[in-house]
């Protein structure tokens, strides 16, 4: 089906319902019997077939609008007042219904409405939604948490503080976005990465698989992944304090403040890391020579430079919840850390003495207000953001396994002898980055949403080497990247909201400068080349998704995208603390995806609840971005586009439950993903493809998660949870060339189990944890030549100051 005749579904899915009656509207005040407003009221209509729900504002004021002449009963919850439902008729084109709440002796009313897991959900988007309130208080990285959830994948490079990317559904790297509260976390600089961030600051994380909501705005191709924080409004303060195997200790504290009043916020987190990441590796790349002429030995060493710190503060002051906004917030972070390099892109080579320090300071503001006019709501992020990155490698000592130098070269005239990584250096890179982020949304009625959402990325990068000689160091490098994305889209629900659809045309355009020095060889009397290259395009995408809910617990949906992806700054000037090479001829991805499938939730058999989600996925693309390792020794990476991708496959989620105390929850994702290699004979026809499956991409993957809830054990008021996670990776070949000498080219299957417990005492003021990670103590690794931790203990105890 031609990508026009798609879109065309999806036009006339969303535009050919537009709605039902428009005859009036209910609008009036709550308020408790001491005259206050009744502020954030839960309010529900029900009649004639339709069902609304609304909350009450700063003012105690609400409404429902475009409501058919006839009888409803509305119904009024507050967790302060007794609940009050009223029957009215509704025979005009505005009516008042003014309610007044009586003070409850209740200490809690139960509200039940949809979850905001159940709305997401919903949109026809293929997303999992993952509720981080038991995490928080275990010992556990968000990493561990994604790569629990079907369809995700996260490779990474080793322990505490290692590069990570995500795999979702057979697209990875930077095809897949990730955001902080919709914000790109290529903002918030390297030491406030995902595995960074305590769970306990985070409500949850939504991953979208394929096709990514509009609101999002940024050049997501293969899927995003968005945190969204804790949004503290009120007074609290929170605390924890984590440690483990490998030297690991983490602790981080979030809190928060608001005058009722006059509604001034303050809010804020910080968070400390520290890893010495010294555990055991072993296998083909772990040799050491006992002697000169003697043939190298495997043996089972420790990590001995892979030190990782880290520290991060961000503080947010303004309003929220006033009459002229929902909120107005100044925001600035801090973060910075240090770590030790062990490696290279594999474990071939072994560094001593090389390291990186990186410092980011990002400055911004946060503006959002709902019906700014009628029906019109608003939003608007922007934000300022320094990264100061130093690599320091200046020593040509090289290591062995034991931790012994083996060799040292002290000739000034052989510059790739005179560092463990190539040349010396003390280069520093200043990166500055500009994002602005603008949604506005106008409500046509309650049925149909017209949203425009613009996304502006500048990036500037500036260095400087003392170690290079005056006369090449005085040669600027210039990186200048800027980059816009404007995304138009429409929303409709129609059948009493069964029926959803939404389609969105996005227009990105990329501009890229860089000039960059090169040496003709490595010798102090070599040629300086200075590479200049600038890059512009423009594309336009588009797509849509539908979702229909049968009944009440299944739904189908179904999602179709032309994509884009724009690489990024860092893909393109690389970056030399992660021994990343620059990449300057990268060129935009682009990739058809579609997504369908549906969700039985919330399926009762007596005290069994059952819930399944399946989704079925197509990727066509081009040019897709992979990262590779080169050079002699894999020492370093780099970016290509590689050629033509056609993926297809299935994941599934399967959830179970018993009384609300035991849990099992099961996951799969498989996918065949093909290189279309097209080569051509002497007269320019093609030949048959090789179909050769993509590299260095596991393809089937299994997660089995199990718990168990006790309450009142010891004390009474208390609570006992017990958990365990099996992740099985199945065997995929890592590509065509061997690994670093070794002749290994397939990646062999990997199990890992974890289990561990959580005791929460009474008043659910204090926490302990447990947890026993890769309890085999199995050899683990994304990459086959980047060794991942073995077993390891961790406690955490976690506490409410507030």
């Amino acid at each position: 089906m031609s990508q026009f005749k798609i879109f065309s579904i999806f036009l006339f899915l969303a535009f050919s319902i537009i709605g039902f009656s428009q005859n009036g509207s209910f609008y009036g005040k709550v308020k408790y019997n001491s005259n206050d407003p009744a502020v954030s009221t839960f309010i529900v209509l029900n009649g004639n077939a339709i069902s609304k729900e609304t909350n009450s504002n700063i003012n105690g004021s609400y409404s429902f609008k475009d409501i058919p002449y006839g009888t409803y009963t509305v119904a009024f919850y507050s967790l302060n007042d007794i609940p009050k439902t009223v029957t009215v008729d509704l025979a005009s084109k505005n009516q008042e219904l003014n309610v007044t709440l009586e003070v409850s002796a209740l200490d809690e009313v139960v509200v039940r409405s949809k979850t905001i897991q159940q709305k997401i959900e919903e949109k026809g988007f293929a997303v999992n939604v993952i509720e981080t309130k038991e995490a928080a208080i275990q010992s556990i990285q968000v990493n561990e948490l994604l790569d629990q959830s079907a369809g995700v994948r996260v490779r990474q490079s080793g322990g505490l503080g290692s590069h990570a990317h995500y795999n979702l559904n057979g697209m990875t790297g930077n095809s897949v976005k990730v955001f902080i509260d919709g914000v790109p976390i290529r903002n918030f600089g390297p030491s406030f990465s995902l595995n960074s961030i305590p769970p306990s600051l985070i409500k949850r994380i939504e991953v979208y698989k394929g096709v990514v909501p509009p609101h999002l705005s940024d050049d997501a191709m293969g899927g995003a992944i968005n945190v969204v924080l804790n949004d503290i409004t009120k007074n609290e303060l929170k605390a924890s304090v984590s440690a483990g195997s490998f030297g690991t200790y983490r602790t981080d504290i979030n809190g928060g403040y608001r005058n009722n009043k006059n509604g001034f916020t303050a809010r804020g987190s910080a968070f400390v890391n520290y890893a010495d990441n010294d555990y055991e590796v072993w296998g083909d790349q772990v040799a050491v020579a006992l002697s000169a002429g003697t043939p190298d030995v495997f043996i089972r060493a420790k990590r001995f430079h892979d030190r990782y710190r880290s520290q991060g503060g961000k503080a947010e002051f303004g309003y929220t919840n006033v009459s002229w906004a929902d909120k107005l917030l100044a925001g600035v972070l801090l973060s910075n850390m240090d770590q030790q390099i062990q490696t290279g892109a594999t474990m071939e080579i072994v560094y001593g003495n090389r390291f990186t320090e990186q410092n980011t300071k990002m400055y911004s503001l946060d503006y959002a207000k709902k019906e700014v006019l009628k029906n019109l709501d608003v939003s608007a992020f922007a934000s300022y953001s320094r990264l100061n990155r130093k690599t320091i490698d200046t020593i040509a000592t090289q290591y062995s396994w034991l931790g012994y130098p083996t060799s040292y070269y002290n000739d000034p005239d052989v510059w790739a002898t005179g560092a463990e990584a190539g040349d010396p250096t003390l280069q520093k890179d200043i990166d500055e980055t500009i994002n602005t982020r603008t949604n506005v949304a106008y409500r046509i009625n309650d049925n149909n949403t017209i949203q425009l959402n613009h996304l502006l990325n500048t990036f500037t990068r500036d260095s400087d080497d003392p170690m290079l000689p005056a006369a090449e160091n005085a040669l600027k490098e210039e990186r200048k990247y800027l980059k816009s994305i404007l995304t138009l889209s429409f929303e409709n629900s129609a059948f009493d909201e069964k029926l959803r659809t939404s389609v969105f045309g996005k227009s990105y355009y990329m501009d890229r400068t860089s000039k960059l020095r090169t040496r003709s060889s490595n010798t102090s009397n070599s040629t300086i080349i200075i590479e200049e290259n600038n890059i512009t395009s423009n594309d336009f995408g588009f797509g849509g998704s539908i979702s229909y809910s049968i009944s009440p617990k299944l739904t189908v949906f179904g999602s179709a995208e032309k994509a884009i992806r724009l690489p990024e700054a860092s893909e393109v000037f690389g970056n030399v603390a992660a021994n990343l090479n620059p990449a300057l001829n990268l060129k935009p991805e682009h990739s058809n995806n579609y997504n369908l499938g549906f969700t039985y939730d919330n399926l009762k058999l007596k005290a069994h609840t059952f819930g399944i989600t399946a989704n079925l996925f197509i990727r066509d693309t081009d040019d897709l971005i992979m990262q590779f390792p080169t050079g002699s020794n894999e020492e370093f990476f780099e970016n290509s586009n590689v050629g033509k991708i056609y993926t297809e496959g299935v994941d599934f989620t399967l959830n179970y439950n018993f009384k609300e105390r035991l849990f099992f929850s099961a996951n799969s994702s498989f996918f065949n993903a093909r290189d279309y290699n097209v080569t051509y004979d002497v007269n320019g026809n093609p030949i048959t493809p090789s179909y050769e499956r993509l590299a260095n991409t596991p393809y089937f993957t299994m997660n089995y998660n199990i718990k168990f809830n006790t309450q009142d054990f010891i004390q009474k008021g208390s609570r006992l949870s017990t958990y365990s996670n099996l992740l099985y990776v199945h065997d995929f070949f890592r590509g065509s060339s061997v690994l670093g000498g070794s002749g290994k080219i397939v990646i062999p299957f990997q199990v890992s189990f974890d289990a561990g417990f959580a005791y929460t005492f009474p008043k659910n003021k204090v926490s302990l944890s447990f947890d026993v990670k890769n309890i085999l103590n199995n050899q683990l690794f994304d990459n086959y030549a980047l060794q991942k931790p073995g077993r390891g203990f961790y406690g955490k105890i976690s506490f409410t100051i507030l």
